[in-house]
């Protein structure tokens, strides 16, 4: 994914003032999980219109669970959504912050800064102004209401860009700028924080109930005042995010700045550590806490237990994965180089093919069952020749 990306900065050598960056090969676990990620993202979003909870608003379209939602639903589509949405953005932002310390040392604080607002800032301008609208008019000419694509273009611009799928750049974009200047009265602290970092390689569980605690106080007392599924915006809407959610983001995305600072070959991410090794174990459970946290509500259905159960199988997941990664042999695939490459791209991109696809396939006497695969898998590939053709424009590859 070129230099710099929006999930990690790549893999570089650290000096806190700028200078040039040491030779190294990039670690195929991060790329690979980052990449597993992005899939997972339009898998994610492929699915909604077909879960049994999905409703379509024709009078507020973006007030829908998505922009399309078909008729036809099948109920393990519930079930497998919710398993992304309980962890998969919040180790995305770790991943995100994974890799920071050594940017900032490669770059220095201002230019650090400036190479986000290129790489993260002018393509989520880039998107919200002309991709989410096309995604978006998939879902306008649902209500009944449509007169043309420009009409629906500047109603859309009166009303302020919505900011779909986007969210997370600009948010990865606030947190890395926010961290950036915060760390600079404390930059002679951050050489003791890595060496503290490197001790922690050896006590995985004691980091795991540390996270769910800091996670419980990040999530919950925003979650009891404004519900589950409240969003806002910062000043004006395309600077949207979900507001129980943003400081347990906020939290992991520090988590990941704070893993990365010893190198991840050295941390609690270490391969030969305890996490890594024991991988088969934290996979078995991610899979209890979240069925966990499906069926036991069910038998007491208590709102409180449920959402302490939502903490426990996020960082449960979170920490899974990345002992999964860390954990097993990794063999490099041209193919799936290719999509790390890729995952970028196909991140700003793919809604719009996504959207129209879904409008494509809706209502049509197919089973939810075969329409999901056909979504993903076309929105996959048609991402992925997206990517392909831009990362051919020099300019752009410098970006992307």
């Amino acid at each position: 994914m070129g230099d710099s990306v929006v999930f990690a900065l790549p893999y570089m050598a650290t000096t806190l003032v700028a200078s040039p960056p040491a030779v190294r090969a990039r670690d195929l676990s991060i790329d690979y999980l980052r990449t597993t990620l992005t899939l997972m993202v339009i898998a994610h979003q492929s699915s909604l219109a077909y879960t049994t909870s999905a409703r379509f608003n024709k009078q507020h379209i973006f007030q829908s669970t998505a922009p399309v939602v078909d008729s036809a639903r099948w109920i393990f589509f519930d079930y497998a959504e919710n398993f992304n949405d309980v962890f998969f953005m919040s180790l995305m932002f770790f991943v995100s912050g994974l890799f920071v310390y050594p940017a900032l040392r490669r770059h220095g604080t201002w230019g650090f800064i400036r190479e986000r607002l290129l790489r993260l800032g002018v393509p989520f301008v880039f998107a919200v102004v002309f991709l989410m609208p096309i995604a978006y008019y998939a879902s306008w000419q649902l209500t009944g209401r449509s007169t043309g694509f420009v009409n629906f273009y500047k109603r859309l611009a009166q009303d302020r860009f919505a900011g779909g799928p986007e969210w997370f750049i600009w948010v990865l974009l606030a947190f890395g700028v926010a961290l950036a200047l915060l760390l600079i009265p404390f930059q002679r602290c951050l050489p003791a924080a890595a060496r503290y970092m490197a001790k922690l390689r050896n006590y995985p569980l004691a980091m795991f109930l540390t996270i769910f605690f800091i996670a419980s106080v990040a999530y919950l007392p925003l979650l009891a005042r404004y519900g589950f599924g409240a969003w806002t915006a910062l000043f004006t809407s395309p600077f949207s995010f979900q507001i129980p959610r943003i400081g347990l983001y906020a939290m992991w995305f520090v988590f990941g700045f704070l893993a990365g600072t010893p190198g991840i070959d050295h941390g609690l991410l270490s391969r030969e550590g305890p996490l890594a090794r024991r991988w088969r174990l934290w996979m078995w459970a991610c899979i209890l806490a979240y069925n966990t946290l499906i069926f036991v509500p069910r038998i007491h259905p208590q709102p409180k237990l449920e959402a302490v159960l939502w903490v426990l199988s996020c960082v449960t997941s979170c920490f899974a994965f990345l002992a999964i990664f860390r954990g097993i042999t990794l063999t490099s695939r041209a193919w799936m180089n290719s999509l790390a490459r890729s995952a970028y791209v196909m991140y700003l991109v793919h809604y719009v093919y996504l959207t129209w696809t879904q409008r494509i396939m809706l209502d049509l006497p197919i089973h939810a069952a075969l329409k999901f695969p056909f979504v993903f898998l076309s929105t996959t590939l048609l991402s992925w020749l997206t990517a392909q053709a831009l990362l051919r424009i020099p300019k752009l590859k410098s970006i992307l």
